[in-house]
Formats: C-alpha cells, structure tokens, sequence
C-alpha cells in the first residue's frame, strides 16, 4: 500500500470526526448535529447493507438496510426541525438582525424589497 494510502485512510476518521462535530456550531446546533448523524447513519449503513448483500450475510444487510432507514429519517427530521425553527423569525436574504422589507416605487416603477434594520418588539 502506498504511504498516501495509508496517510489517507489514518486521516479518514479525524475528517470524518470534525465534519459531525461541526454540526455543533450555532446558530441551529441541534438540527445540524442530528443531520450530521443522520448522515453518517446513512453511510454507514449504506455500506454495511452493500458489504452484508454482496457476501450473502442476510443478517447484516438487514441490519444495514435498519440502519440506513434510522439515518433518513434522522435527516429529514432534521430538515423539519431547522424549518419550524426559523419559520417567521428569518429571511433567507438578509442577516439575522435584519428583515427584509418592500420599498415602494414612483408610478409606473416595480418596488423592490431591501434589507433594513429590525423594529423592536
């Protein structure tokens, strides 16, 4: 094996490690993070399934194919999540201490919507 191999496949569970922990990072730390899992569920049990499938160990592509459902579901809770969680408090164009507001136009022009300083409660 050559040594770029082998640096690549020591390096594999350290990138792997803070790619899921970057999922932490706020804001929306906790849908990042429970997508992140999910998607290492997905492949994990991706591969598990394929290695379980191929070698006809049934038991193990079972337990892949379970695995592999967990994940999707985590991921697309996940997606549910960040969706109720920023519903009516952001705008995808603007920062997150702003809102996006239309500006009216003269007769004859199209308004135009810009992002202004949000209004206290």
């Amino acid at each position: 094996m050559s040594p770029v191999r082998r640096l690549a496949r020591a390096c594999l569970p350290l990138v792997l490690a803070g790619l899921l922990g970057a999922g932490c990072a706020r804001p929306y730390a906790g849908p990042k993070t429970l997508a992140a899992l999910g998607a290492g569920l997905l492949a994990a049990g991706g591969t598990t399934w394929v290695v379980g499938d191929r070698g006809h160990h049934d038991n193990l592509a079972t337990a892949g194919m379970v695995t592999t459902a967990l994940g999707a579901v985590a991921v697309f809770a996940a997606g549910g999540w960040l969706a109720i969680g920023v519903a009516c408090e952001e705008d995808p164009d603007c920062p997150r201490n702003e809102e996006c507001r239309e500006i009216p136009a003269p007769p004859g022009g199209y308004p135009y919507r810009q992002c202004m300083p949000r209004q206290g409660p």
